[in-house]
């Protein structure tokens, strides 16, 4: 078990880490949609160092609430990414962009798979990893 939950947050890493990738990749075109605050590009940016840092954290911290963090972050940028495409989110009242881009093409199809092999990754290290550690005949 504990080989398989090694094997996850490696796995995980990688996923946040091509996320990431993807993100600081596609941040440049985006620069030119802009809110009050800050534009979608500064968005993905943000979005990048939250999944380098959610990388650290995995690979660094052994405890079954690392998975659950990483899960949160995984399933915000996965819902942000498909509702993105079908609804426009008018965020402007908070500073930030109209963010809706209807069409899908390979850069977010990866974004989109990376992020759920991290968000599942994130379940099961968080279930395996506290399972492991409570004691046998106690819930």
């Amino acid at each position: 078990m504990k080989i398989f939950i090694i094997a996850a947050r490696i796995w995980i890493a990688l996923a946040l880490l091509v996320n990431a990738y993807v993100h600081f990749v596609l941040a440049t075109p985006f620069d030119a949609v802009v809110g009050s605050l800050v534009s979608q590009g500064a968005l993905f940016r943000i979005q990048g160092v939250v999944n380098i840092l959610a990388a650290v954290l995995i690979l660094a911290v052994y405890r079954w609430w690392t998975g659950l963090v990483v899960a949160v972050i995984a399933a915000g940028g996965l819902a942000l990414l498909v509702v993105s495409v079908y609804v426009p989110l008018d965020l402007s009242a908070i500073g930030f962009p109209v963010i809706y881009e209807p069409v899908w093409y390979q850069d977010k199809v990866i974004a989109v798979i990376a992020q759920g092999f991290a968000l599942i990754g994130g379940l099961a290290v968080a279930l395996l990893t506290r399972s492991a550690k409570t004691p046998q005949g106690r819930p």
